[in-house]
């Protein structure tokens, strides 16, 4: 879920409060309701724009409500009066629920809520402070609407989460068609660092010991390495780990390029001296083993099918259990009369 205001984001593990447009208006009322939103007249301001359980809409309210929420909505739906309109039905429907469910929520929850997006998205407060005020907003505007956030993420605790599963057989499948698990030719490497110095004739002196160690290395890499490597791994007979080809340093990628199985390079420059490499295994190319891709499969598609269900619940489930009514085209006869 993405909360923007201007620079900042607010990032959680629910679906987005969206701005649905159902029912949509016809051109005509759009492009006459964007005027509205301009008008000073009293009687069109007091006009409605939508009932929600009996409960008048005025385009006064839609003003009021434009001048806190459209900063949340994402760039491209902030001019889109359909998508305020929707939203502000929206709301006043979830508003309902909270109540008939008795969520509430206290302003030290609030406060953790903001924490924790604070430290998810690396930002500090002062920053979103900044943030709210050049969006033209208070910080007690965004904290309500921080508040609202947290009162719907429990909403759909209670009433959603419960009706969304992936099965075992979904993940196998996501498992198997999505390319992103495909992984490329790794490499086990082992390594032998001489490190050389900015004097040239030490520097020379260094590389003919190079091919010396070279030629023990090729007869015994391990021993070669603890004898004489100064890298990472000596110890360990060089060894460095498992590498994707194609994510290594440049130097290791192509002291590489060419060798087999067991093969041994011969010295490299980089990092600051010379590399012997050797490449103690090659697995072939294939799809990460689904047990280590599990979880983070189901976590993507239950989410996907969370926010999917969500958007159901709101666009339509919701909107079956209240009366709504969009009277765009009413507010035109007003402004016209």
């Amino acid at each position: 879920m993405l909360l923007a205001v201007q620079g900042c984001s607010a990032k959680a593990d629910a679906p987005p409060l969206a701005a649905s447009v159902t029912p949509a208006a016809s051109a005509p009322a759009q492009s006459a309701a964007l005027a509205f939103t301009k008008s000073k007249d009293a009687k069109v301001l007091d006009g409605l724009v939508a009932v929600v359980d009996g409960n008048p809409m005025s385009l006064r309210d839609l003003r009021a409500f434009q001048r806190t929420a459209v900063v949340f909505l994402p760039p491209e739906m902030r001019d889109n009066f359909e998508a305020i309109l929707q939203g502000m039905v929206e709301r006043r429907l979830l508003l309902a629920e909270f109540e008939k469910n008795g969520i509430k929520v206290n302003d030290e929850m609030v406060e953790n809520y903001i924490t924790g997006i604070l430290q998810q998205n690396g930002q500090t407060r002062t920053q979103v402070e900044k943030a709210v005020a050049e969006a033209g907003l208070q910080w007690s505007d965004y904290f309500e609407r921080m508040r609202e956030e947290v009162q719907r993420l429990s909403l759909v605790n209670m009433l959603i989460r419960s009706r969304v599963n992936v099965t075992p057989e979904e993940v196998e499948r996501a498992w198997k068609s999505d390319p992103a698990f495909m992984r490329s030719e790794r490499l086990e490497i082992a390594d032998i660092f001489l490190p050389l110095p900015a004097d040239p004739e030490a520097a020379a002196e260094v590389r003919v010991q190079a091919m010396e160690v070279m030629r023990q290395a090729r007869r015994n890499f391990a021993d070669a390495a603890r004898k004489y490597s100064q890298g990472a791994g000596a110890a360990d007979g060089g060894r460095l780990g498992e590498f994707e080809r194609g994510t290594m340093t440049a130097f290791f990628e192509n002291a590489t390029a060419n060798l087999g199985e067991g093969d041994v390079s011969e010295p490299v420059d980089g990092g600051g001296g010379l590399h012997i490499v050797k490449v103690l295994s090659i697995h072939s190319k294939g799809r990460r083993p689904l047990e280590e891709v599990s979880e983070q499969i189901r976590e993507k598609l239950y989410e996907a099918r969370l926010e999917e269900r969500y958007q159901k619940w709101v666009n339509e489930d919701l909107r079956k259990e209240h009366r709504v009514e969009i009277l765009i085209d009413d507010l035109a006869l007003v402004a016209g009369s």
